[in-house]
């Protein structure tokens, strides 16, 4: 793993983090609902936006695994703005997979390397739909590119993104959708006809501005549109009756996922350990005669401090080792999806455990706003609600085994 994390870049992100004080500034933001836009310009300022971007698009080049180790440090500080990069990185990953045919989708990666630019992403249902069949973005093709409206949620870093990233069903002028295509679109935020609608009222993560997008009757030219298969996009379906593969560029910024939620059940651990360390007694009178220990000291503490231990560091252990098997090149991509399968499974048990943990050893001091555990928390169950299900990745797994079709879903909700 060392030898293929540029430590220094590393490093210089790490300073920044601490200098810039994410971790002081993402109390704020969370009783604000603010984007953390001073944190986004500064990660700006070093090229995190662009570092994922290969060498022939301009880009640094970055590895999976140098990538996986910024947004875990980045998600130490802060996870609202580690949220707003990896949603970016995951955007940028789909164009790239194109810009090499696409002249305009590598000019758009160039503009995240040269001016930080940033996307949002979004192609979930908005939060007050349930239903999937009656929202999402509908567009038909019009003189000179293409026409259309819809909603789509979910869309975290909207409030600072240059580009939307979402999907649209291709209609044509009866509205009902033709072939199995799909529409790609990035189109510029400030596009005439494309608004973010500020709903995001979550429990956690409240600086991430993961917003629904409203589109009503926006014209996108080619540049910023093109069209794909949807089951390439998707990359398996089981009714194709496929199992899933994946590329290195499509698994960037997925286990980078994992990065990111290691970074902060890291920054929960130390919070803990320090809470336990300074926790003595259980009543506000000294009775004379009445021992107040320390909760450090209590075997339950110590047993429970003890398995978030272990989900933190075998989560470590197991990400990184999945990142080298995932950078090899020559790895057969349907394996490589079985890995990556795996590793967001452990990674994802990894936050239920530490959210668990955390729970039971804060107590009413760790879930007052007085103290960061209690943000800390919720953004951590954030995390949880909005990527990846347990048991729709451990069944996956047991398809994978069996040697049946299987679907790698990032999708939450």
């Amino acid at each position: 793993m060392g030898d293929s994390i540029d430590r220094a870049y590393v490093d210089l992100v790490r300073r920044l983090v601490e200098e810039e004080d994410f971790f002081g500034r993402a109390q704020r933001n969370d009783l604000e609902r603010r984007y953390p836009a001073e944190n986004i310009a500064a990660l700006k300022a070093v090229g995190v936006p662009g570092m994922a971007v290969a060498c022939r698009h301009g880009g640094p080049g970055h590895t999976v695994a140098t990538q996986t180790k910024v947004i875990e440090d980045i998600s130490y500080g802060d996870p609202s703005t580690a949220a707003c990069v990896n949603m970016h990185w995951v955007v940028a990953d789909i164009i790239h997979e194109h810009a090499d045919e696409l002249p305009a989708q590598a000019a758009l990666l160039r503009d995240c390397v040269q001016r930080g630019a940033m996307f949002a992403g979004g192609a979930a249902i908005p939060a007050d739909v349930l239903d999937a069949s009656r929202c999402g973005a509908r567009f038909r093709r019009v003189r000179g590119g293409w026409l259309g409206s819809g909603r789509v949620g979910f869309a975290t870093n909207s409030e600072g993104a240059s580009y939307v990233g979402t999907i649209a069903a291709v209609v044509g002028e009866d509205d009902e959708p033709v072939g199995r295509n799909i529409l790609v679109l990035n189109p510029p935020l400030d596009t005439p006809g494309i608004r973010v609608i500020r709903d995001w009222d979550a429990m956690g993560l409240r600086g991430s501005a993961t917003h629904t997008i409203l589109i009503e009757n926006a014209f996108v030219g080619p540049e910023h549109a093109f069209e794909v298969d949807l089951d390439t996009l998707r990359n398996s379906t089981r009714a194709a009756g496929r199992a899933a593969s994946v590329s290195v560029r499509r698994a960037r910024s997925q286990i980078a996922k994992g990065g990111m939620w290691l970074g902060h059940c890291r920054r929960i651990r130390d919070l803990l350990t320090a809470l336990l360390r300074q926790r003595r007694g259980s009543g506000s009178v000294a009775v004379r005669g009445t021992p107040q220990g320390s909760r450090a000291e209590a075997a339950w503490a110590q047993a429970e401090l003890g398995n978030l231990v272990h989900w933190v560091d075998s989560g470590r252990l197991v990400l990184y080792a999945s990142v080298a098997e995932i950078e090899d090149r020559n790895l057969d991509p349907v394996v490589r999806a079985q890995r990556l399968l795996t590793t967001m499974y452990h990674m994802r048990r990894m936050c239920e455990e530490v959210a668990t943990s955390t729970f039971r050893l804060a107590g009413a001091h760790g879930f007052v706003a007085a103290r960061p555990i209690e943000r800390t928390y919720r953004d951590l169950m954030g995390f949880v609600a909005t990527s990846y299900k347990a048991p729709d990745l451990v069944e996956n797994i047991g398809r994978a085994a069996l040697g049946l079709p299987f679907v790698l879903n990032a999708a939450g909700g």
